[in-house]
C-alpha cells in the first residue's frame, strides 16, 4: 500500500464526530511504533469557514503572492497536482459535505515496522488504518472499487505487466477483501479492507487486517491506550483533535543497535570506543515516547508536545536547567520579531558533554586534557575554566526586523542578539583575546567601537546573494557574553537598555496576559514570535527559491506587497518534570483582528 493510497484513504475518511464509545487507541495494539489519530474532523470543520486562519489565507495580497510563487514553480517545470476536491468529485462522485456524512467518526493510522523501514530492512510498511463509517456497505464497496482501479492504473504506468484481482476471505464471521497483485513474476497481497461493527479498516500486509478485525471484535490483550507512557502523554496534552504518538520503546532499540554496529564498522574501536561504552553514553533505553497534539480553537491553534523518559541518563543528561527563575531580560525591547528566555545551564551542559565523551572512551580524557594543556602553554589560557565552565544558567535571544530593512528592497533579514550569562567575564575576555593571535590575520579583521561604556568587536562573514547581514559582533559585559548577527543597531539598543531600569517586552502587561493561560510551574523556557512580521521574509525566501529554480540569481522583491496581513502571534512554554519535558505552543489571533 503506497503513500498515494494511504493519503486517498485518509481523505476519504478524514471526518469525525465521535460515535463509538470505544476510542480507537483502545483498538490499537500496544506495540505500534507510530500512532496518528483524529478525534473529530467534523468538529473542526464546523467552524472552519469562519476561522481566523481561513480569513487570513483569503487576503487578496497574500493570494497574489502565492499565485506568483506557484507560477514561477510551474515555469520551472514543476507540475501542478490535482486538488483533493477535484479528485473527490470527479473520481469518487462525492462532495466534501457528502464525505463528512459518510464518515462521521474517529480516524487513526498505526505503523508497526517503522525501524525496519528506516533501516531499509523492509520494502513495505505494516499499517492499520481505521475510521468510523455510517453509510451502507454497497456505497463503501463502490468507493473502494474506484480506489482499486486508480491504484492499478497508476502502477500499470510503471509496470505494464502488473495485474490486480480482488479476492474475499471469511474471518471471525466477517468478510475481508484483499487486493492481490501479480507483477509478472510474483503474486502478493498489496492491502485489504473490511467493515466491522461500523469501523472501516484498511491494512497491509494481510495479517494486519486480520489482527485489526480481531481487535475490534474482542479488543487487544494490550492496547496502546492502556500504556503508561501513552496515558501520560494524554495528561499533558489538550483535547487531542489531532495526535501523533511515537513509541520510542519499540523504535529505538533496533535503531540503537544499528547505530552502534555502524560506528564499530567505521573505526570507532580505534578511538577506544566499544559497543558497551557507546550504549552507555547514548542510554537510549531511558527514552519512552514523544508526542505532538494539536487542537483547533476559535482563536487559533494549540499545540502540546513532549518527550517522556525514565531518567536523565546518557544524551538526556545534556538537558541541564538551572534551578532558578527564568531570566527577567528587561533589555528586550517591545516590537521584537521574536524572543526566547531559558535557564538552560550551558556550562553544565558542556561539562555533561565531556563526561559523556569520557564514558564512551576513557582514552579521550587524556587527549582532551593534552590539547587543553597545549593551548594553555601557547596562549596562557586555561580554556576549561575561561570558556567551558564559564557559562551560567541564563540564555536570552531576540530578533528584530528594522524598518529601514523593509524599505531597502533586498532580502529581509532579522537582526539577532543572543545573551549568555557568564561566571567570570574577565577570564572569557582574556581567552578570546589570546585566541585571536592563533589565527594569522584574524585580529586585523576585527573592528572595535565604543558604545554605552562597552567595547563592540565586529567582523564580516560571507553573506548569501542579495543579503546584507554578514556582520557578527560580540560584547563582554560584567556578567554577559552578547553575540549579534546582522546590523549593529539592535546590539546597541540592548546595550543601552542594560543600564536602564525600564521594563522591556517580558514585563509588559500585554505579554503577561498572553502567557496567563499558558504558564505552569517549573518553566524552563518561554518564547514569542510575531508571525505577522515574519510573513514577508518567509515569502521572500519562497520567492527566491522559486526564482532560483529557473537559474535567476536576482530577487525581484518589488512584486511583493509591503503590508501583508497575518495577525497572529506564537507563544510557547517548556516545563520540566521528573519523567519528561513538556511544551505548549499557542498560535493566537490578535484581539483587534477578530
Amino acid at each position: 500500500m503506497g503513500i498515494q493510497q494511504i493519503w486517498t484513504a485518509y481523505c476519504l475518511v478524514a471526518t469525525a464526530v465521535t460515535l463509538s464509545a470505544t476510542p480507537l487507541n483502545q483498538l490499537t495494539e500496544a506495540d505500534a511504533d507510530l500512532y496518528i489519530a483524529v478525534r473529530s474532523l467534523a468538529d473542526m470543520h464546523a467552524g472552519w469557514d469562519t476561522h481566523p486562519f481561513v480569513q487570513a489565507a483569503e487576503d487578496s495580497d497574500l493570494q497574489e503572492v502565492l499565485n506568483l510563487i506557484m507560477q514561477l514553480r510551474q515555469e520551472a517545470g514543476e507540475t501542478e497536482e490535482e486538488s483533493f476536491r477535484d479528485v473527490l468529485e470527479l473520481e469518487f462522485g462525492l462532495t466534501v459535505d457528502a464525505l463528512f456524512e459518510l464518515f462521521p467518526g474517529q480516524v487513526s493510522l498505526a505503523c508497526y515496522n517503522a525501524p525496519e523501514l528506516m533501516l531499509k530492512q523492509a520494502e513495505r510498511p505494516e499499517l492499520i488504518f481505521m475510521a468510523e463509517y455510517s453509510g451502507d456497505f454497497e456505497q463503501l464497496e463502490q468507493l473502494m472499487q474506484v480506489q482499486f482501479e486508480r491504484n492499478a492504473e497508476s502502477q500499470q504506468k510503471i509496470n505494464p505487466l502488473i495485474e490486480h484481482t480482488m479476492i474475499e476471505e471469511s474471518f471471525m464471521g466477517e468478510t475481508l477483501y484483499f487486493d492481490e497483485a501479480f507483477d509478472g513474476e510474483n503474486s502478493y497481497i498489496e492491502d485489504g479492507y473490511a467493515l466491522v461493527d461500523g469501523i472501516f479498516v484498511l491494512a497491509t500486509p494481510e495479517h494486519r487486517l486480520r489482527a485489526a478485525v480481531e481487535a475490534i471484535k474482542l479488543e487487544p490483550d494490550a492496547a496502546l491506550g492502556d500504556r503508561d507512557a501513552y496515558i501520560r502523554s494524554r495528561e499533558e496534552a489538550g483535547r487531542g483533535d489531532l495526535e501523533l504518538y511515537v513509541n520510542l520503546e519499540t523504535i529505538l532499540p533496533p535503531l540503537n543497535e544499528a547505530l552502534i554496529d555502524k560506528a564499530m564498522q567505521g573505526g570507532a574501536m580505534m578511538l577506544g570506543l566499544s559497543p558497551d561504552s557507546l550504549n552507555q553514553m547514548l542510554s537510549l533505553e531511558s527514552l519512552r515516547a514523544c508526542f505532538l497534539n494539536g487542537d483547533l480553537v476559535d482563536s487559533g491553534l494549540e499545540l502540546y508536545s513532549g518527550l517522556l523518559y525514565r531518567e536523565k541518563n546518557g544524551l538526556l543528561s545534556l538537558m541541564t536547567y538551572a534551578e532558578q527563575p527564568l531570566p527577567a531580560a528587561r533589555y528586550v525591547p517591545d516590537g521584537v520579531l521574536s524572543t526566547a528566555i531559558t535557564n538552560l545551564d550551558l556550562g553544565e551542559l558542556l561539562t555533561q558533554l565531556e563526561n559523556l565523551l569520557m564514558t564512551a572512551s576513557p582514552m579521550l580524557r587524556g587527549q582532551i586534557d593534552s590539547q587543553l594543556q597545549v593551548l594553555r602553554t601557547n596562549t596562557g589560557i586555561d580554556f576549561r575554566s575561561a570558556v567551558l565552565e564559564n557559562f551560567g544558567g541564563e540564555m536570552v535571544s531576540l530578533s528584530l526586523l528594522a524598518e529601514s530593512a523593509r524599505e531597502a528592497g533586498g532580502l529581509l533579514e532579522p537582526d539577532q542578539v543572543f545573551v549568555l550569562e557568564l561566571e567570570d567575564s574577565e577570564a572569557l575576555s582574556g581567552a578570546l583575546e589570546g585566541l585571536k593571535d592563533l589565527v594569522p590575520g584574524l585580529r586585523q579583521q576585527i573592528l572595535t567601537q565604543e558604545f554605552a561604556g562597552q567595547r563592540i568587536h565586529s567582523f564580516q562573514t560571507a553573506a548569501p546573494a542579495g543579503a546584507s547581514n554578514g556582520t557578527i559582533s560580540y560584547v563582554i559585559t560584567r556578567s554577559e557574553l552578547i553575540l549579534s548577527v546582522g546590523r549593529v543597531g539592535l546590539l546597541q539598543e540592548v546595550l543601552s537598555r542594560l543600564e536602564s531600569s525600564e521594563d522591556g517586552f517580558w514585563q509588559l502587561a500585554d505579554t503577561q496576559a498572553m502567557f496567563e493561560h499558558l504558564a505552569q510551574p517549573n518553566a524552563v523556557a518561554r518564547s514569542y514570535i510575531e508571525l505577522e512580521k515574519f510573513l514577508l521574509p518567509m515569502l521572500q525566501s519562497l520567492l527566491q527559491a522559486s526564482q532560483g529554480a529557473q537559474g535567476d540569481a536576482s530577487l525581484n522583491t518589488t512584486q511583493l506587497p509591503r503590508d501583508l496581513s497575518l495577525p497572529f502571534y506564537l507563544i510557547s512554554e517548556t516545563n520540566q518534570a521528573e519523567d519528561g519535558l513538556f511544551n505548549r505552543s499557542f498560535i493566537r489571533a490578535r484581539e483587534d483582528s477578530k
